[in-house]
């Protein structure tokens, strides 16, 4: 994990890297701050970063001024830029989904929606997703993929991984069903080539990923684990399987209900939880009662609780699966889990 510290209205260093020993139910900080973050109402927040050693953070930039917003402080760090054209999420004439492919050190881009016009299809319509290396010199590569014919919209949610061993999942609109988020979507890509797989209905999985707050990702392994809205469960596609679908983990979710009834009553913030992953292990993060807080568990695929913290603005305190007390760090910050696919 990396903690936030010297947080103000405008920027922050982040800083000491910070070891949780699940297991032990320990916590060790580096205690020297890496990177350093400025202009948070224009790109500087939040903190996209992976680990590894280095530990790789992705630049982000002003969309005003064009000037970058993160410099690093420490030799801990390996900052990633990115190639001309993705640097920017949203502009003028189009938005973007991008994540980092870690084993082509490149990232890769893909249009977040497409549209029909109205009483048509996407039939005939391609998906182009854009591969560039960071390295100097490359070019990028892409991968054009038609559209299934049956549908009039779709949303790329998550993905991950190369156009040579990688995934997209979208929301899709059927032409049959006036729903616009009316499928779920795998699009999997495989040595240049592509394939797609309807992994059922957002009724499934309650309201979909996109209406009001975006959903939540995180990945372990081939399980790709998301959750949306209050209240909403935590639902979960096994990628690599032939035929993948939704499912709603049993234990997962109801650790999710007991945080949900423990958690705040009023409306002074977003209750939809946030998920991440680290080294195989599901987190869970949701707020405390009083706002004052959050706890963050750790399951296994299993849904079975390993470990969990309690962060709050004066400390990070570790408690191990029974619930009994561990570390206790004092932190005028708050916490930032890495991001396994750096996806935005």
């Amino acid at each position: 994990m990396m903690v936030e510290t010297n947080f103000t209205s405008s920027e922050y260093d982040a800083g000491s890297l910070l070891l949780w020993n699940i297991g032990q139910n320990t916590l060790q900080t580096s205690g020297t701050s890496v990177v350093h973050v400025i202009d948070l109402d224009n790109g500087g927040l939040p903190l996209y970063w992976q680990l590894s050693s280095p530990v790789r953070v992705v630049q982000q930039w002003n969309y005003l001024s064009k000037k970058p917003l993160i410099t690093t402080i420490s030799k801990d760090v390996n900052l990633l830029t990115l190639p001309e054209g993705m640097q920017y999420l949203s502009t003028k004439d189009s938005e973007i989904r991008r994540w980092y492919a870690s084993d082509e050190n490149a990232f890769v881009a893909v249009p977040l929606e497409l549209d029909a016009l109205l009483n048509e299809t996407l039939d005939g319509k391609t998906l182009t997703i854009t591969e560039q290396s960071i390295s100097s010199g490359s070019k990028a590569q892409t991968l054009t993929v038609p559209v299934p014919s049956s549908l009039t919209q779709i949303v790329v949610v998550y993905g991950s991984g190369s156009i040579n061993n990688g995934l997209v999942l979208v929301e899709a609109g059927d032409k049959v069903v006036k729903n616009m988020s009316d499928g779920i979507w795998l699009l999997r890509m495989s040595d240049g080539k592509a394939t797609w797989i309807r992994c059922g209905n957002r009724d499934a999985f309650t309201e979909g990923f996109i209406s009001g707050q975006w959903a939540s990702f995180a990945r372990v392994g081939s399980l790709l684990y998301f959750t949306h809205s209050h209240n909403g469960q935590i639902g979960c596609i096994d990628t690599a399987a032939a035929l993948p679908s939704i499912t709603l983990p049993e234990n997962i979710n109801t650790l999710l209900a007991k945080l949900y009834s423990n958690g705040p009553t009023n409306t002074e913030g977003p209750l939809q939880a946030q998920l991440a992953s680290d080294n195989g292990t599901l987190i869970i993060e949701y707020p405390a009662a009083n706002w004052n807080g959050g706890y963050d568990y750790a399951v296994d695929t299993s849904g079975t609780i390993l470990g969990s913290l309690y962060v709050n603005k004066i400390s990070i305190v570790s408690f191990d699966a029974k619930g009994k007390q561990g570390s206790s760090i004092p932190t005028p910050g708050s916490i930032s889990f890495p991001s396994i696919d750096l996806f935005q």
